[in-house]
């Protein structure tokens, strides 16, 4: 059983780039899971014939319902105690499908990010605490666009991820720190100044004048946008 002592392993099999980024942005940026993704399906029966050590298979449904259901039958006939979430794209149909073979959650995508952090927690049995589930103003959506829009790498998306919870607002190397490095800035370490600066660029670059991020000497960096539809999908 995963503890919440014990990172969780997740894996995800699809081709679906929006997804992949999304589920990247999910478990690597927000809850610090380790994260796997697979694109070929022949690769992934292989693997997945095999016990493993993943706690986690996500399975994308994209209409090759054989293929891709057999692969959750697969899966949870290796390892039972695996916890198997199935995406269907279109046809709920496909959802029936793999909760016949086995799968212990279906969900619609594109699907609240959050919702689904959720679901991949109770059925682990961890608890919902903000040590399993960091969450604060639940903006994950919006923050995996920015990311995926901008190309920031996953270090660069861990920093914007604070200064965007903080828009409008200074926070300091000190706090950001503390929120991506778990532990007290060092006086003299230009990390963040380099993160920042291409940040800066990458969403300049992606959004224009809609966005700005500024060092404010001797305190912090601070962004601000022209307002919430600033980085509307849509």
């Amino acid at each position: 059983m995963t503890t919440s002592h014990n990172p969780v392993t997740s894996l995800l099999v699809s081709r679906e780039r929006a997804l992949i980024n999304a589920l990247s942005y999910l478990f690597k940026v927000v809850l610090k899971h380790s994260f796997e993704t697979m694109e070929g399906m022949k690769a992934a029966r292989t693997r997945l014939a095999h016990s493993g050590s993943e706690d986690a298979i996500f399975v994308h449904l994209s209409g090759k319902r054989n293929r891709e259901i057999e692969l959750i039958k697969v899966a949870k006939s290796a390892n039972p105690g695996r916890v198997v979430i199935a995406l269907y794209t279109g046809d709920p149909e496909l959802g029936v499908s793999a909760f016949v073979v086995g799968a212990d959650d279906v969900v619609a995508w594109p699907c609240n990010l959050h919702e689904l952090a959720v679901r991949l927690l109770v059925r682990l049995g961890l608890p919902l605490d903000q040590t399993s589930l960091p969450t604060g103003d639940v903006s994950w959506q919006t923050e995996a666009y920015i990311a995926d829009r901008a190309g920031l790498t996953i270090s660069e998306a861990q920093v914007m991820r604070v200064l965007y919870s903080h828009e409008g607002n200074i926070v300091s190397r000190d706090s950001l720190s503390l929120a991506v490095d778990a532990r007290p800035w060092r006086y003299g370490d230009r990390k963040f100044d380099v993160h920042v600066a291409k940040i800066r660029k990458k969403l300049s670059d992606s959004f224009g004048t809609k966005v700005s991020v500024s060092t404010i000497r001797s305190s912090g960096y601070c962004l601000v946008t022209e307002g919430p539809k600033t980085f509307d999908p849509t």
